[in-house]
């Protein structure tokens, strides 16, 4: 790849779109849909910006893998997919302790009656969609790690492979 930055991003990139093509499929499996493009979408942007609203869901996959790239990928927690799979679990929890319940007060379907408030860990949408959401974050992560050890230079990668 190159570099730290590069790789980071790339592996970024293509971590975000396997999670976004499971959490598309999430019905398939018995899961319920998680269209997280279709929620930015309602919080920050107008209806019929699909293409703005996805391009932000994978700069946020992007950025969430320069940190990992730039810091979490040096803890020694195993094989990178494994460690990238425990990073993973970090965006999760701050979707569900921070993001989720603010969704309450910002969030247009919510304040309409439409949706109720997803609510801490996702409690008012059922235990399965807070379930749905960590698979989703441990297959990106385990993907951003696994591709990200195969593309950093091998001097830039400072947690054993």
């Amino acid at each position: 790849m190159g570099s730290k930055f590069g790789a980071g991003v790339v592996a970024g990139l293509v971590a975000t779109l396997v999670m976004t093509i499971l959490l598309y499929l999430a019905p398939l499996m018995g899961l319920p849909e998680m269209n997280i493009p279709g929620m930015l979408g309602t919080m920050f942007a107008s209806p019929g910006t699909g293409a703005t609203v996805l391009g932000l869901h994978f700069m946020m996959g992007a950025i969430l893998a320069l940190i990992y790239a730039y810091g979490f990928q040096a803890v020694p927690l195993g094989t990178p997919w494994l460690r990238g799979a425990l990073y993973g679990v970090l965006p999760y929890l701050v979707a569900m302790i921070v993001v989720m319940p603010m969704l309450g007060s910002v969030h247009p379907l919510v304040k309409s009656g439409m949706m109720p408030a997803p609510g801490f860990f996702m409690v008012n949408l059922g235990g399965m969609a807070a379930v749905g959401s960590l698979i989703g974050h441990l297959v990106y992560g385990a993907v951003l790690g696994a591709l990200y050890a195969g593309w950093a230079p091998a001097a830039q990668r400072t947690a054993p492979a």
